[in-house]
């Protein structure tokens, strides 16, 4: 089985991605979108529906939130377009929603514009053109259908046709930095120290760093030089000398030119890599792992993974983490690792003797699968088990 094998042997389901948050959308989404429409329909036959919802906005501006999965917005692309509509707006008196001229386009987000709808001396300007573009969207037709039916029936439409879109739209952000947390927890579980420090425990609340490749010191992003690079976790010594840089590339659907480019700087980090190692001792060297994971790599693998996979010292994916201690033990980070026991409803004979013959044997490491470890410190780790001595 060569690198390439391999991944696709152990590539993860969308569904085997784990999920740091945001996995669903809370019932009060729900209940705030039931609310509205039943606003809607107590005033159906009393005014114009295009009235109507000026003036439910009007009374309740946080409703924009919740309104725009009816029309399949998500909330990226609704402060886009009200950025852009707030841009070129001008009123008959020539003032503006916002404050920086047209020539000088700002990104505000949804808080912005329900900010202005609640506080604003234009909020009467500002809800009728929101409600010219939801009607643009299809939302009074929408409404109209909803009208008709009762909170019973509504409930099953939100959680099977609307919820999932909300949720897919999420999911491709949450998926990676729940990646990132489980190989975190990993790397911390084997002792050693981390960049960001608090990435096992909450993957959102840090930051990228950014390195200096000819130095291998973290600096701050700085575009004109072209030795730094971004990388999602950095693994330290104990004399906070990096020693493995950790690129995360999840691609549960499409990698389009993203994908491609960040094979390419991969390849690019590779080198530069490389040739700060040969000003170093062998104990001191600096290695480049990929978490590199997702069906969607199938789309273009030439111009992707298919690149990547030699660029990296190693690589590990979601059902491979025992990878990432087998790694380290060989490279001379720990010395702590006993063996591996390997799932054998995921694994066959052949996948085991690949692991084995290719990772464990070049580490010291055993294979331990089917063998008893009763009081052993064992850390689950993808489709296995470490077992520390």
């Amino acid at each position: 089985m060569n690198k390439l094998e391999e991944f696709w042997y152990c590539v993860a389901s969308q569904e085997d991605l784990p999920l740091y948050k945001g996995q669903e959308i809370s019932s009060d989404s729900c209940i705030r979108l039931i609310d509205f429409i039943e606003k809607y329909k107590q005033q159906l036959g009393n005014a114009a529906p295009e009235v109507i919802l000026h003036n439910i906005i009007l009374d309740n501006p946080s409703v924009l939130s919740d309104i725009r999965v009816l029309v399949g917005v998500s909330d990226k692309r609704l402060y886009l377009d009200l950025t852009y509509l707030a841009n070129v707006y001008y009123s008959s008196d020539h003032t503006r929603f916002v404050p920086e001229p047209r020539e000088h386009l700002l990104k505000h987000d949804t808080k912005y514009f329900i900010r202005l709808l609640t506080s604003s001396p234009k909020k009467e300007e500002l809800v009728m053109e929101l409600t010219k573009y939801f009607e643009k969207k299809g939302l009074i037709d929408i409404l109209n259908t909803f009208a008709s039916l009762t909170r019973e029936q509504i409930i099953p439409i939100f959680n099977n046709l609307i919820a999932p879109k909300e949720i897919q739209q999420m999911q491709a952000k949450y998926r990676g930095h729940g990646a990132e947390q489980a190989f975190a927890q990993i790397i911390t579980a084997c002792g050693l120290k981390i960049i960001p420090k608090n990435k096992d425990t909450d993957p959102m609340a840090g930051y990228d760093p950014n390195v200096d490749l000819s130095t291998m010191a973290v600096m701050q992003k700085d575009k004109n030089n072209q030795n730094c690079h971004s990388f999602d976790l950095i693994i330290t010594d104990d004399n906070s000398r990096i020693r493995v840089l950790i690129q995360s590339l999840i691609h549960s659907s499409d990698p389009g030119q993203y994908g491609v480019n960040k094979s390419d700087e991969t390849i690019e980090i590779q080198k530069r890599i490389r040739a700060y190692n040969n000003k170093l001792k062998s104990d001191h060297l600096v290695y480049l792992l990929g978490s590199v994971d997702g069906v969607g790599f199938s789309e273009n693998p030439s111009g992707t993974i298919i690149k990547m996979l030699d660029a990296f010292d190693d690589f590990f994916q979601i059902h491979t983490l025992f990878k990432i201690p087998v790694f380290l033990q060989k490279i001379g980070m720990i010395n702590t690792v006993k063996g591996i026991i390997f799932d054998t409803q995921y694994f066959d004979k052949h996948a085991i003797k690949h692991f084995v013959d290719t990772y464990l044997i070049p580490a010291g490491i055993l294979n331990l699968t089917g063998q008893s470890v009763f009081g052993s410190k064992v850390i689950e780790a993808g489709k296995a088990l470490v077992v520390f001595k």
